[in-house]
C-alpha cells in the first residue's frame, strides 16, 4: 500500500499544499497532542490555536520537502522537530516567569535597560484598561503594580483561583484591549 504523501506530484500548487497540510494535521491529531502535551499547560492557547499552529508547521514542512525534492514520507519526522520547537517557543513566556531569581539577575546584567523606570503614560493605560470587565481590570492592575514579573501560579494564589482561570482572564483581556484599539481606529476614520 502506497502512502498518500508519495502519490502527490513533486510541484503541486500552493493551495494543494495547504489542503495537504490540513489533511495531515486532521489525520495526526494524536501525534500533535503527544508532542504538545508537556508544554500545553504553559501555553496561552486553546485547542483551536494549537491545531492552527500545527497546520502552519505542517504547511512549512511539506513546502520545504517539496522545494528540496525530498520524499513527503519524511513529513512526520520533520514535523515532530519543528512543532516541538514551536510548542517550546509558545510556552517560553511562562517558563521565563517561573525562573529562579538568579536567572532573572543574569538577564538584568545582559539587558540593563530593563531596570530603568519606564515613562508609561498612565492615561493610555487607563484608557486601554477601560475596555476590560471589572475582574479583568482588577487582575491586570494587580499584575501591573508588581515590581517584578509574576507567574500564572502567583496570580492564581493571590486571587484564590485556578491557573486555567488566570490564563482565560488574561487571554480575554488581551483580546478586549486589542479589539478596543481596532474599534477606536475605525471610529476615528
Amino acid at each position: 500500500m502506497t502512502s498518500p504523501l508519495k502519490s502527490i506530484s513533486v510541484n503541486p500548487d500552493k493551495q494543494y499544499i495547504w489542503q495537504l497540510a490540513q489533511s495531515w494535521v486532521h489525520s495526526n491529531r494524536v501525534l500533535i497532542w503527544c508532542i504538545a502535551a508537556p508544554y500545553y499547560r504553559y501555553m496561552s492557547c486553546d485547542s483551536y490555536d494549537l491545531a492552527g499552529e500545527a497546520q502552519l508547521v505542517a504547511y512549512q514542512v511539506i513546502s520545504v520537502l517539496i522545494d528540496q525534492n525530498k520524499d513527503l514520507s519524511f513529513t512526520s519526522k520533520y514535523f515532530r522537530i519543528v512543532f516541538r520547537t514551536r510548542c517550546i517557543q509558545m510556552a517560553a513566556g511562562v517558563a521565563l516567569a517561573n525562573e529562579p531569581m538568579a536567572t532573572m539577575s543574569m538577564h538584568k546584567e545582559q539587558y540593563p535597560y530593563l531596570d530603568k523606570p519606564s515613562d508609561l503614560d498612565e492615561s493610555v493605560i487607563a484608557e486601554a484598561l477601560s475596555a476590560l470587565t471589572n475582574r479583568q481590570r482588577l487582575v491586570s492592575l494587580w499584575i501591573l503594580s508588581q515590581p517584578k514579573p509574576v507567574s500564572f501560579n502567583t496570580i492564581a494564589d493571590h486571587f484564590g483561583i485556578h491557573i486555567q482561570s488566570v490564563r482565560r482572564i488574561l487571554s480575554n483581556s488581551i483580546r478586549r484591549i486589542e479589539g478596543y484599539g481596532h474599534q477606536r481606529i475605525c471610529e476615528n476614520l
